[in-house]
């Protein structure tokens, strides 16, 4: 029985000699800001031809179309040059925009982002003008929606689940109240005044939801019917007239630390420099015009820079999503652009304790086997474990396998090191065999 146990013990011993069991870890290397909410706002119909200093508009015949500044959209924040929409149609493309799936039918919608937000304890929220279908409007905790498209006379109607804030209610009714005032203006003014009035009712939301964590969705539709019934003039006058509310929306994020994006459904196109726009229509739907939309990101946890590269409205879902460090069951489609303040860096593999380097100098320790470096800007980083080096490039969420990444052959140290230490664990059961020998 006695000799059974010690060959039962000698077992276990070599087996916690030969394998090392080490559980993945993550390390913070560098802060990384978290929003305590978000504004999704949706300017219906606003083409980013139109409004990107870098790009230009045309009508169908060739001729220019003048543009609008916008330089609280423009001027910082994380921009990604090239967006386009799978759909340009108003329905399609909201949905489109809350799930990251380009086949998502909108009365069906399937994951979507406010899904993924309850699951963690946001409060979801709207103001909507139009173009939302109703299982959008079921997603919320509260509601302030326009269903009637006209531009006078409408009145906002709110609604709210169970357990929605009281305080968000009266500021809902509040605006409600208000909305005849923003938009009785004849002309220009009427339609910047539709536009306003969602953008400060949600300025106004931002300004007194206390602490809570929340997404509020904010679509605002005087742009897109400008330049249906206005003409390219009075479509650029709209889309000029959004800077000033626009301001004021993004000051009241900042100092609430909220993270605040602004995109569009769709663009527009014009017949001529004096016709009026469409978007959806045959003749309109493949234009640049039409397809490509602005996208800024303004707040906490996103870095300055203009992302290159051509991008998808599938991929605004995953990356609002990323910035909160909310994790949802979204469509594949879609991917998580890479405009974060701090990237992730997982490593898996490991042949022994793993360190963290850059420039020369020494960043954090990780262990064997899984790692997780969280909080890196972008740039190159080196790799060192069991005596080798490797580089790699953060330029986004990253992932490195180093199993098979061994020594080559003339890398006598690491292959004399390895003889050194299985001598040793050998010496070492030697010994004990023999004392248990002495003890029979």
């Amino acid at each position: 029985m006695g000799h059974f146990k010690q060959q039962s013990a000698l077992f276990l011993l070599l087996l916690s000699l030969s394998f090392g069991v080490a559980e993945a870890i993550d390390v913070q290397v560098g802060p990384v800001a978290q929003p305590s909410g978000a504004v999704l706002l949706v300017v219906d119909g606003l083409g980013a031809s139109y409004v990107y200093p870098e790009q230009r508009a045309y009508a169908l015949d060739g001729a220019p179309i003048v543009g609008a500044v916008l330089f609280n959209l423009t001027g910082g924040g994380a921009r990604a040059l090239d967006v386009r929409v799978p759909v340009p149609e108003t329905t399609k493309s909201h949905s489109v925009l809350i799930t990251g799936n380009s086949g998502t039918d909108p009365d069906h919608l399937g994951p979507t982002i406010f899904d993924a937000a309850h699951s963690k304890g946001y409060l979801c929220l709207a103001v909507l003008e139009r173009g939302d279908a109703m299982p959008v409007l079921q997603e919320m905790d509260g509601v302030l929606y326009l269903g009637d498209n006209s531009l006078h006379g409408a009145q906002p109607i709110p609604g709210f689940r169970a357990g929605a804030p009281a305080g968000l209610r009266y500021r809902f009714q509040v605006w409600r109240d208000r909305f005849a005032r923003y938009s009785a203006p004849q002309g220009v003014a009427g339609y910047a005044g539709y536009d306003a009035w969602a953008l400060d009712a949600a300025a106004d939301t931002v300004q007194n939801l206390s602490s809570r964590h929340f997404i509020m969705l904010v679509n605002v539709g005087a742009v897109d019917s400008a330049g249906q019934n206005l003409g390219a003039d009075g479509y650029r006058q709209t889309a000029q007239a959004l800077d000033v509310p626009l301001g004021r929306l993004a000051e009241i994020c900042r100092q609430n630390n909220v993270l605040l994006a602004v995109t569009a459904d769709h663009g527009m196109v014009f017949p001529s420099a004096t016709g009026k726009g469409g978007h959806s229509a045959e003749k309109y739907a493949a234009k640049p015009e039409a397809l490509r939309v602005p996208l800024i990101f303004l707040g906490p946890g996103v870095e300055e820079l203009n992302l290159g590269g051509r991008w998808s409205e599938m991929d605004i879902a995953p990356t609002l999503l990323s910035i909160l460090n909310i994790s949802g069951n979204l469509s594949r489609e879609g991917k998580s652009m890479p405009i974060r303040a701090g990237f992730d860096l997982r490593v898996t593999g490991s042949p022994g304790a793993l360190e963290l380097w850059r420039d020369g100098a020494w960043l954090a320790n990780g262990t064997t086997g899984e790692n997780c470096f969280r909080g890196l800007p972008r740039g190159q980083y080196i790799l060192k474990a069991g005596g080798q080096e490797w580089e790699v490039m953060v330029n986004g969420d990253a992932a490195m396998d180093l199993t098979g990444k061994a020594a080559p052959e003339g890398d006598w140290k690491r292959i004399i090191g390895i003889i050194l230490i299985l001598a040793i664990n050998l010496a070492g059961i030697a010994i004990i065999v023999r004392i248990w020998k002495k003890g029979d």
